[in-house]
């Protein structure tokens, strides 16, 4: 958890400090970020740095926390309204509401999908994990209605159907967020189309 000073700074400067840390993290994973750099980058010292966090590792924090609730914001979905008809045609649809609203910061998803600190001390911040619930049951919610329609299977159990979907979603995410080049609109269209296309055919009976 940040400290109480940081949550006092203007929003700007906040966002300055957290996008620096999550273009960090993106690029070179935790374990080779450098809290150096990313004080560089946003204009901060080391001094003052230390009245904001504890270490590296609260900046890694503060920062998925951050852009974690920020992704989750940008899904417009309820599950309850899907049906055999668009059900597929909706997660094409949600993957592009995600790719072209991080498509000026691909660093978003990139720090999502970054190398991480260890499971232990993942499992030990209680707000990602209330965080990686909240993805859980979203994920489930879709899968259980996709499930009813009868056009997601149902010969697999639900946690190893969601293990995959998970799976196959983050190599598809680095992939595509690794690239060194900015992806346009027709890329990113594409891009949806191509891993909601993937899911359909490993999911569907």
């Amino acid at each position: 958890m940040p400290r109480p000073r940081f949550e006092k700074l203007s929003p700007e400067k906040r966002e300055r400090i957290l996008e620096a840390a999550a273009q960090e993290f993106a690029t070179y994973g935790y374990a080779q970020a450098s809290l150096n750099r990313i004080l560089e980058t946003a204009g901060i010292s080391k001094g003052a740095a230390y009245y904001y966090f504890d270490d590296k590792a609260d900046v890694y924090l503060t920062a998925v926390h951050h852009y974690g609730h920020t992704v989750l914001q940008a899904i417009h979905l309820d599950a309850s309204m899907l049906t055999a008809a668009n059900f597929w045609t909706a997660v094409a649809d949600l993957y592009q509401q995600q790719f072209t609203a991080f498509a000026d910061r691909p660093w978003v998803l990139g720090l999502l999908k970054s190398s991480s600190l260890s499971a232990d001390a993942l499992a030990a911040d209680a707000q990602l994990v209330a965080l990686m619930a909240e993805v859980g049951q979203l994920m489930a919610a879709l899968l259980q209605q996709g499930q009813a329609l009868g056009v997601v299977r149902t010969d697999l159990p639900g946690d190893l159907l969601a293990a995959m979907v998970t799976a196959v979603d983050d190599a598809h995410d680095r992939w595509l967020f690794g690239r060194a080049t900015p992806l346009n609109s027709a890329e990113l269209e594409s891009a949806a189309a191509q891993i909601s296309d993937l899911l359909r055919r490993i999911l569907t009976p």
